[in-house]
């Protein structure tokens, strides 16, 4: 069914053991509407690219700095606003390179011996990955998406989901791999974050302080929901928000914190820590 893919796009497919990225290339190269249901993701263009062949890294040169990758996993992680009880999208897969297992505890990355690393791909030249094995991961992970939840962005469960479709595994890896556009496109944008770098390395560059820039984007929420902040900046007051169960209540906590110092205008008293950061947000827009 090579030249005619685009048939199977929304069939449920199984990765054969060994399989690699090139393999996926060489599909789309056998099919021309495949490239073009893609042509928005670069398709064209990478195909170019993957025509070239694999660059091999030599033995001492690793992927990464943490010893290197030993395949390429697509996985799901689907995201669920639970004040909304709404789902984002779920079709999506993402692709990241896996790790060899460890031989050693690696706490800077928080792993420790027999478990794998996972690493960002994003500005890997696509030749170097064309050779890598290929897998997808059956395990689903679902994180908060309300952005005022204390959770945001992180696991609240987790489940199974083996069955995705050939556009599923297609789309999953243009996505990642062209986040950044076509090749061209990512060599030009790599070359301009080192040029930054050197900049900052070298003192030349312009910088501004973190706290300083995110006391500005603090500042309407603590003028419409508090009388006074006492001697404390709106970033303090906003990293304690951060903190707050999501059904605590929000003034008494901040209270707890901070003592009589901050107070809260008596109409947001009764608010939790969830309703309060999404008035606090709201102040902002």
């Amino acid at each position: 069914m090579t030249d005619r893919a685009h048939e199977y796009l929304f069939e449920s497919i199984t990765l054969a053991a060994g399989i690699t990225l090139s393999d996926l290339f060489r599909l789309m190269e056998a099919s021309p509407v495949v490239r073009k249901v893609f042509r928005l993701d670069f398709a064209g263009e990478l195909c170019a690219e993957a025509r070239k062949g694999p660059v091999f890294k030599e033995a001492n040169e690793p992927l990464t700095d943490g010893g290197g990758i030993e395949f390429l996993e697509l996985y799901q992680e689907w995201s669920l606003d639970t004040n909304s009880h709404t789902y984002g999208s779920t079709h999506r897969l993402h692709l990241h390179g896996v790790g060899f297992e460890l031989v050693d505890d690696v706490p800077e990355y928080h792993r420790k011996k027999g478990e794998r690393i996972q690493w960002s791909i994003s500005l890997t030249p696509l030749r170097v990955l064309l050779s890598l094995p290929l897998k997808v991961n059956a395990a689903v992970s679902v994180m908060e998406d309300d952005i005022d939840a204390k959770s945001f962005g992180h696991v609240i469960s987790r489940g199974n989901h083996p069955s995705v479709t050939l556009g599923q595994v297609i789309h999953g890896v243009l996505c990642e791999v062209s986040f950044h556009g076509a090749p061209e496109q990512q060599t030009e944008f790599g070359d301009q974050l080192k040029r930054s770098l050197a900049e900052v390395e070298a003192g030349v560059a312009e910088l501004v302080s973190g706290d300083s820039f995110f006391d500005e984007l603090d500042r309407p929420g603590c003028a419409a929901l508090f009388d006074t902040l006492g001697s404390h900046t709106p970033r303090e007051i906003s990293r304690a928000l951060g903190e707050i169960e999501d059904d605590e209540n929000a003034a008494k906590r901040l209270e707890v914190i901070f003592g009589r110092d901050v107070v809260v205008k008596e109409q947001f008293t009764a608010r939790t820590g969830r309703e309060f950061r999404k008035a606090f947000r709201a102040a902002a827009r």
